[in-house]
């Protein structure tokens, strides 16, 4: 069965009820997740960038002739009421059936990075996006990101591609400018110099920087596939994920799906429909698709479940 088949699948099969209220939000509680695996799907030797700063033999590299000097890391502190109010992951939060769920499914984007296939691209580089806005996927990449993040052995790199509609930032309480834009427009801006490093396990924050018009031809560029590059290959302990533009509202979803190397999908129950679905998981890689992610899904009592493909 393909991907197209069993998403399709996985939407005859959710609740149908309209959503309303709190659960409509993107920023709002997930009321149940499904993560649909690809167990066939593996990826390429991977390797990440750090957390707290290089190691000493790397600075040289970093600080390269004609690039701005590198700073000592920034910090911030990640703002818990407001991660409770959006009922984000904490933590030091309870044992909760959402934190339950985030953790199976990074296991299965974890398999993939400690297993990789040769030839098949750089798996510690995940993006996180949907077929339209409002499915949760910001939620989703953020939960993903700090689940990941209170691994003891991972590094996790949260970045900020919706570049049109950047909302990471705020959903932290990071109040700052620059970011991924003016890495990519400037050669010589540090991409050391634009990062925030949390007090949330090894998790450190790339803002989306400022809005522009050709967004979609920098995410396509040379300067983005260099990046990306970097964070894939200088590294041997870090992940990256991406909270990407929604695949059908901008054409920078795509351009950014060409260079990961996971995809993980996220599908709101009652409101995506099979063809837009369908529609947007065309426009992409398939064989990168992880799996597809079922968010908002009603039922009583709560249960979160996970289905693998076998």
């Amino acid at each position: 069965m393909s991907i197209i088949e069993r998403a399709a699948e996985l939407l005859r099969s959710a609740p149908q009820e309209p959503q309303s209220g709190p659960g409509a939000s993107e920023r709002d509680d997930v009321r149940s997740l499904d993560m649909i695996e690809r167990a066939s799907v593996e990826f390429a030797e991977t390797a990440y960038l750090p957390m707290n700063g290089e190691p000493a033999r790397e600075r040289g590299k970093m600080n390269a002739p004609g690039r701005s000097p590198r700073t000592p890391a920034r910090r911030f502190t990640v703002d818990r009421d407001r991660l409770r109010e959006l009922s984000l992951i904490t933590p030091d939060g309870a044992r909760t059936p959402l934190a339950e769920s985030f953790r199976r499914i990074k296991r299965q984007i974890l398999a993939k990075v400690d297993k990789p296939k040769p030839d098949a691209g750089s798996a510690n580089l995940v993006m996180v996006t949907s077929a339209i806005a409002g499915e949760g996927k910001t939620f989703c990449a953020i939960n993903l990101a700090i689940s990941m993040a209170l691994e003891r052995d991972r590094t996790v790199l949260l970045v900020d591609a919706d570049v049109a509609k950047p909302s990471v930032s705020r959903a932290l309480g990071l109040h700052t400018e620059g970011g991924l834009m003016e890495v990519l427009l400037d050669r010589h801006v540090d991409l050391g110099n634009l990062l925030w490093k949390t007090d949330i396990g090894a998790l450190t924050v790339l803002p989306a920087g400022t809005a522009h018009q050709h967004a979609t031809e920098l995410l396509a560029s040379d300067a983005m596939g260099a990046l990306l590059r970097e964070m894939a290959e200088r590294y041997h302990d870090r992940i990256v994920v991406f909270d990407s533009p929604p695949l059908l509202a901008a054409s920078e979803a795509g351009a950014l799906a060409s260079q990961v190397g996971q995809i993980v999908v996220v599908v709101e129950a009652g409101k995506t429909s099979e063809a837009a679905l369908t529609d947007a998981l065309g426009r992409i890689d398939t064989s990168k698709v992880t799996g597809l992610l079922l968010n908002k899904v009603e039922s009583a009592p709560l249960q979160y479940g996970y289905a693998a493909y076998g």
